[in-house]
């Protein structure tokens, strides 16, 4: 069976797999994501990817990267944590210093594809999947398709405007991701954000914490708000939900509570979203980068 190397870029480490031709992970690991230019991290990943090399004999490097991804071009525009990914032809660098043929694609659609692939979303012709992590991301599918759109922002759910504070919009993103979620607590518990993450406010949650029940459910308000936006603008079969928090048992049941308050005031906008849950969740990007690898290639 044949073999090749995914890479995740995120913002601190890259995901770095081997993976067979079923899209299934034989080899797992991580690397700091850290440079000041592109070609400085290729030279340090080198001995890995010689080690990898020698033992499966790869056939391809498939990629994931955060930032607005032209996969012709292999150009990432936009910005993001890593600035020196922003502009070189990630496939040309890959390609000279490798020798291996290289593909590359946004992270939210590669878990897009993933899902498309073999997962959550395999049996449906139209649907999107929203990650909730630091912000809010999302992508769109249509018959196995990325709908990126004319600026490849197709999906960018985080950036819709649902509020308005003294005049300033507020996005999704700002009052829906799990950092959102995050300061809100840590501001009604008096403590650092970096004592937090978003499981541990689920669990003050759990436990009935009176200072967490208003912060999760006015979070849980907002995140439904943006199901609701995104089922009446784009009218999937299904939208998954991706991230680290959307593991937490009992999120669907919190989002369709919040979601039938909705209903009720709006007695005309009846359709319900059908919702559900990643199912590879941390793994999705690298086997969605894959999936797109395999498109890209005709394999």
């Amino acid at each position: 069976m044949k073999h090749y190397l995914a890479l995740d870029f995120g913002g601190t480490a890259v995901k770095c797999a081997v993976m067979n031709t079923l899209g299934k992970i034989e080899k797992q690991f991580s690397v700091s994501s850290q440079a000041r230019y592109y070609e400085q991290w290729i030279s340090a990943f080198a001995p890995h990817f010689a080690q990898l090399n020698s033992q499966y004999d790869l056939q391809g490097i498939a990629i994931s990267s955060c930032g607005a991804v032209d996969v012709d071009s292999s150009v990432i525009h936009g910005s993001s944590a890593l600035p020196y990914i922003h502009g070189p032809n990630v496939r040309a660098l890959f390609q000279s210093a490798f020798g291996l043929p290289t593909e590359i694609e946004n992270d939210a659609c590669c878990a897009a594809l993933a899902e498309s692939w073999f997962g959550e979303g395999s049996d449906s012709n139209h649907f999107c999947l929203l990650v909730i992590g630091s912000g809010l991301g999302g992508a769109i599918v249509t018959n196995g398709q990325v709908q990126k759109g004319h600026q490849l922002h197709g999906g960018e759910f985080g950036y819709a405007v649902v509020d308005f504070k003294n005049y300033e919009p507020i996005t999704l993103g700002n009052v829906a991701s799990t950092r959102a979620l995050v300061n809100y607590a840590a501001d009604a518990l008096q403590c650092s954000p970096a004592s937090l993450n978003g499981l541990k406010v689920f669990e003050l949650f759990d436990a009935g914490e009176p200072k967490i029940i208003n912060v999760v459910e006015q979070w849980a308000r907002y995140l439904a708000t943006g199901i609701y936006n995104i089922q009446y603008h784009i009218d999937p079969e299904c939208i998954i939900l991706g991230g680290a928090i959307s593991q937490r048992p009992g999120l669907l049941g919190l989002l369709h509570r919040q979601l039938e308050h909705i209903y009720q005031a709006i007695p005309i906008a009846q359709v319900r979203p059908q919702l559900t849950i990643s199912r590879f969740g941390n793994d999705a990007n690298l086997i969605g980068a894959l999936r797109h690898f395999f498109i890209r290639q005709g394999c």
